[in-house]
């Protein structure tokens, strides 16, 4: 495929995908709240016949309104309070940064570089923070002298508080909104597993990392009443195991488990008992063998944790569940996510970088093209810089969809707009009336597509001026003129300053391997002695892994999207078999952890040698993907044969046993010895996959594959070619006595 018919493609793709309408609403709660504040402002407005003031109260309610829409994790209330005092805060450092003039764009970039970087808190976190830089730029662009813009602050501080206020009044429902959500939704997407009439060789880990990352927003004295959500998301990773060993066979009741998962979110999430049908029941009852002996009690564990949060018994009985989960200081935690970011490399650097020259730039940009020849209001800047900071996303795919999209919705609500207000003769109370039905029509198409969100932002906008007596043509024209050069110059920005993936995979992958290469030889060393794991340390290392894990999905996820998806070093067949190795590692890695020794009579001291050759063949590894070498497979189960024979890991034999065998030794053995299988796996699918010449491959040789110096014996090329083929006797033996 050609650069330039790659690009047409890309192209044609985001102005597609630009176009496409969801039907998804927010919370009808949340709507009615925002709507209710936007209408008590306008209302105040009205009574104090007073435009300006009834602008800039709805203003304030309208941008906080729109705060309040955006996937709380924390109370609504809170939510609201924070983003009115930001939002305020800003306003009235921008009254005090206008007489700067040009000058000010150097604060708007660092102010725009910090908002890109929040969004390492979230996508939801990272919008408020533009919200309050817009915020900023609207008085510091807007203002017309201190007094003045003091005033406009004083009506934004109060349209604020009245949003503030809103979040205040019934229907209060039960504690924790945002965590029972999540939670609820990762028992859907594990119902929806089980489901599926396929097997799902790869299952997202992003559902148990929103439930994760709610449940640990909860600061330490509220974390006792919500124990109960903390012990679900705990079954949830036993549940997401088994359902994956489970057979497609007709005798696993599928149907009835998912009903069964679905009754357990439904009381989390709507706070009302609900259980599966009697028949799903009695499928369940009935239903015999090792899988259900693995998957029943859990299921039945999820469903009594649900009626245990229902009933509001608190931590009850789950003392160690609050243990595995510790609270983490928020400032700490944040500091350490936002730093994370800041250097070179980082996810995140790149598109902060984006954000604050864009800003900045439409700012320059729109205040150089002044008034649009007399077609627009003068001296302004501050939509084409607000529209350029909103198109830019972390990704290609949302970037450009959103720069198709913002102009043409702004386009058609502003000729809209002048269409119904050109017979004359509205009333300031119509205008008023009309500009509330608009703002409530943006809360409810907020998530539905840009298009129609800034088709009705722009009508409401030419009717929230023409109140003010400004001419509305004024608006008409230079809304829609300057979302269109904010937008193409945000298309601009990333084009200049680009994030693709193409070339990233392998990079991410390598990330991803190094994270394994601290989790799995601490877990497989943990078998050496009991108790010899820290569970947090453990934790930290698998929320690393996750991380990294997403990471990677959604490079591969944005690669369809991309203009230069051609030039990726993998396929997208390959770099699926890849996302399957990475689940099955994943997965290993769970199993490892669920079987740590408890006593020490379980313990195994021969794994300590495999942990030893485990860290250097996944060193390895690393590098060579991060090199984009080639890896050769064979090489860790030749040395892991070798160490198993040595260190008597393969031994199962147990005199002191009353039957002879050695049952931990037995089941350390079958979880290594899967562990190098689904390592070898991906070796294999990386190995098939590299694109090498004859000059690499002679120059490589065995001594540079990965694990090549992991104690492995002379020949272990040609042994690790023939070891799917040959497999050494007490393989067998391993997987029949100690699973």
């Amino acid at each position: 495929m050609s650069e330039v018919k790659a690009w047409c493609s890309a192209i044609q793709h985001s102005f597609r995908a630009g176009l496409k309408m969801e039907r998804v609403l927010s919370d009808p709660w949340a709507i009615g709240r925002a709507v209710l504040a936007v209408v008590a402002a306008s209302v105040v407005g009205s009574l104090l016949d007073d435009p300006p003031a009834w602008a800039m109260m709805t203003v304030g309610a309208f941008i906080c309104g729109i705060g309040t829409l955006l996937a709380p994790v924390r109370h609504r209330a809170v939510n609201a309070l924070v983003l009115g005092v930001g939002f305020s805060l800003a306003t009235l450092i921008g009254v005090y940064l206008h007489p700067m003039g040009w000058w000010f764009l150097i604060v708007l970039a660092v102010a725009s570089y910090v908002a890109g970087l929040w969004r390492a808190l979230g996508v939801a976190p990272g919008i408020r923070a533009c919200l309050v830089t817009i915020g900023l730029m609207i008085t510091a662009d807007l203002s017309p002298g201190i007094p003045a813009g003091l005033t406009m602050v004083q009506w934004i501080a109060v349209g604020s508080a009245m949003v503030f206020v809103a979040q205040l009044l019934p229907p209060y429902g039960r504690r924790h909104p945002a965590q029972r959500k999540a939670v609820a939704a990762l028992y859907r997407s594990l119902a929806s597993t089980a489901r599926a009439a396929e097997p799902a060789g790869y299952l997202s880990s992003a559902p148990f990392t929103a439930a994760r990352s709610a449940l640990d927003l909860l600061p330490a004295f509220a974390r006792p009443a919500a124990a109960p959500l903390f012990g679900l998301l705990s079954e949830a990773e036993g549940i997401r195991r088994a359902l994956h060993f489970l057979p497609r066979t007709a005798r696993v009741p599928r149907t009835a488990i998912a009903e069964a998962l679905d009754a357990v979110a439904g009381t989390v999430l709507t706070a009302r008992r609900q259980d599966a049908d009697a028949e799903a029941l009695r499928l369940l009852d009935s239903w015999r063998g090792p899988e259900a002996d693995a998957l029943l009690p859990r299921l039945r564990e999820a469903a009594r944790l649900a009626d245990h949060w229902l009933e509001a018994r608190g931590p009850e009985g789950l003392d160690q569940v609050l243990d595995a989960f510790p609270a983490e200081n928020a400032l700490r935690s944040g500091w350490r996510r936002l730093s994370a970011e800041m250097r070179p490399g980082a996810p995140l650097f790149r598109h902060a970088i984006r954000i604050a020259v864009g800003t900045a730039a439409g700012e320059a940009v729109g205040r150089a093209f002044g008034d649009f020849w007399g077609h627009a209001l003068p001296d302004h800047g501050f939509w084409a810089a607000l529209t350029t900071m909103l198109v830019l996303f972390p990704d290609y795919g949302h970037t450009f969809a959103r720069g198709w999209s913002r102009p043409i919705g702004s386009i058609l609500g502003g000729i809209v707009a002048w269409v119904v207000l050109l017979p004359g003769g509205w009333s300031a109370g119509g205008l008023v009336i009309g500009a509330s039905v608009l703002a409530a029509c943006v809360f409810l198409t907020l998530r539905v597509g840009q298009l129609a969100l800034n088709f009705f932002i722009t009508a409401w906008i030419v009717f929230l001026i023409s109140r003010l007596g400004s001419a509305p043509g004024l608006i008409e024209w230079g809304r829609p003129a300057d979302t269109l050069v904010g937008a193409l110059l945000g298309l601009v920005v990333f084009v200049v300053i680009p994030t693709y993936h193409h070339h990233r995979t392998h990079e991410l992958l390598a990330d991803w391997l190094r994270v394994q290469q601290q989790l799995l030889p601490v877990l497989v060393t943990g078998y050496a002695e009991a108790g010899a794991v820290d569970p947090a340390g453990i934790d930290v290392l698998r929320r690393q892994s996750r991380q990294a894990r997403e990471r990677l999905d959604g490079a591969i996820a944005s690669l369809g999207h991309e203009p230069r998806r051609h030039r990726a070093r993998w396929t997208a067949e390959e770099l699926a078999g890849i996302q399957r190795s990475v689940y099955e590692i994943t997965q290993c890695a769970a199993l490892l952890y669920d079987g740590l020794p408890g006593r020490p009579a379980d313990a195994v001291p021969e794994t300590a040698e495999f942990a030893a050759v485990l860290d250097h063949h996944l060193a390895e590894l690393a590098a060579v993907v991060a090199a984009k070498g080639r890896p050769y497979p064979g090489v860790l189960r030749a040395a892991f044969d070798a160490t198993a024979a040595r260190s008597g890991l393969a031994d199962l034999v147990d005199r002191t046993a009353p039957d002879g065998v050695a049952h931990a030794r037995g089941r350390a053995l079958t979880l290594c010895l899967h562990t190098v299988t689904a390592v070898e796996e991906l070796v294999s699918r990386l190995a098939s996959g590299a694109q090498t010449d004859a000059r690499t491959d002679a120059e490589a040789g065995p001594e540079a594959g990965p694990a090549a110096g992991a104690q492995a014996p002379a020949g272990s090329r040609s042994n690790a070619v023939r070891n799917d083929r040959a497999p050494l006797s007490y393989v067998t033996t391993a997987q029949t006595t100690g699973s």
